[in-house]
């Protein structure tokens, strides 16, 4: 079959519009957040304002536990100073839904602009993955938990001991309604199990002892709230607050424990890894916005799937329009203007 050089020309253009587009379009979809340490030991030196892949970070965390790291990088904001004494945990403590707590929150340590190009990061996986195979004696504390998971909870008590929240209705509150909607509530009731976390780490649930741990602490419900409310609103603004005086305390209580040698980061996301948050205990409330866990993933399937079938779409079509039969079959003759009608 022939085609016309205009047919081709435009057939080019069109497909190279179309990736162009694709390509802008998944670019600026990729969402931002912060890479906020804490608490570092001397041995590690976190220094400058340069960005960092989420990817990255576990080859960060590898390094700064003296691991052997799968991935070089170009991102120079850390330096091991010593080492033969690098520190024996790290702990990452993930908040999902927003990209900063922002400087009211009250929080010490150095901030890094994050690019996240992870849906749902594997930094837990592949740190555990290296510290069983580097001691394969076991004895490591490797904790993943989210907190809004009465599971999880369930597991990590084998650590901690029980970890038992106090009532949100104790919480003073200046615009945070716990008795009026889920999200407050949730929110909440999640902080109230951080703090209770960080009460069993000041007890003495955990010590120091020679062997490298990894704390994966997961915190969801600053996300619905902050869609509730807005970005800015005044409930957002303590909630934020709030949360950052809850991981101020947990990184001094793990500082404690460990002696000071501990790396304590937090890793904020406005990535929507999930919109629904299972029910915290003691709380009823009927909600029409019954999300799953893969909604987002779904959407976004969806969502692409039809704009590569659109597109395709118009580039058949054009190629049908601009088509030249020549001596092609009969089926193609018959759409050309030039043919004949036999009487």
């Amino acid at each position: 079959m022939t085609v016309s050089h205009k047919f081709s020309n435009k057939m080019g253009v069109t497909m190279a519009l179309f990736w162009i587009t694709l390509v802008i379009s998944i670019i600026g979809s990729n969402a931002g957040g912060e890479f906020s340490v804490l608490h570092s030991p001397q041995s590690l030196k976190f220094t400058g304002s340069s960005k960092t892949f989420e990817s990255l970070l576990k080859e960060v965390f590898s390094a700064s536990l003296g691991l052997s790291v799968e991935e070089n990088s170009e991102w120079n904001g850390l330096s091991i100073v010593d080492p033969f004494n690098t520190p024996e945990a790290v702990v990452e403590v993930y908040i999902d839904g927003v990209s900063s707590l922002g400087e009211n929150a009250g929080l010490k340590g150095k901030n890094f602009p994050l690019i996240v190009d992870e849906y749902e990061p594997d930094t837990y996986d592949a740190i555990e993955h290296r510290i069983n195979q580097r001691f394969t004696n076991g004895g490591n504390k490797l904790v993943k938990i989210k907190l809004s998971e009465p599971d999880d909870l369930l597991s990590a008590s084998k650590i901690f001991g029980e970890i038992v929240p106090q009532k949100v209705s104790k919480q003073t509150l200046q615009h945070l309604k716990y008795d009026r909607n889920e999200e407050d509530y949730q929110f909440l009731y999640e902080l109230e199990v951080l703090k209770a976390l960080t009460a069993k780490i000041r007890s003495g649930a955990v010590s120091a002892d020679n062997i490298l741990d990894f704390y994966n602490i997961r915190f969801r419900s600053l996300h619905p709230l902050s869609d509730l409310h807005g970005p800015n609103s005044l409930q957002t603004k303590e909630a934020k607050k709030l949360l950052g005086n809850a991981l101020q305390d947990l990184s001094d209580a793990f500082v404690k424990a460990y002696e000071g040698s501990v790396l304590v980061t937090a890793v904020t996301t406005d990535v929507a890894h999930t919109r629904s948050i299972r029910a915290a205990p003691e709380f009823r409330m009927e909600t029409q916005d019954n999300y799953t866990a893969d909604y987002a993933a779904i959407f976004n399937i969806m969502l692409w799937f039809g704009v590569v079938f659109t597109f395709t779409l118009v580039a058949i079509v054009y190629a049908i329009m601009d088509m030249d039969p020549g001596r092609d079959s009969i089926i193609y003759r018959m759409t050309s203007t030039r043919m004949k009608k036999d009487n």
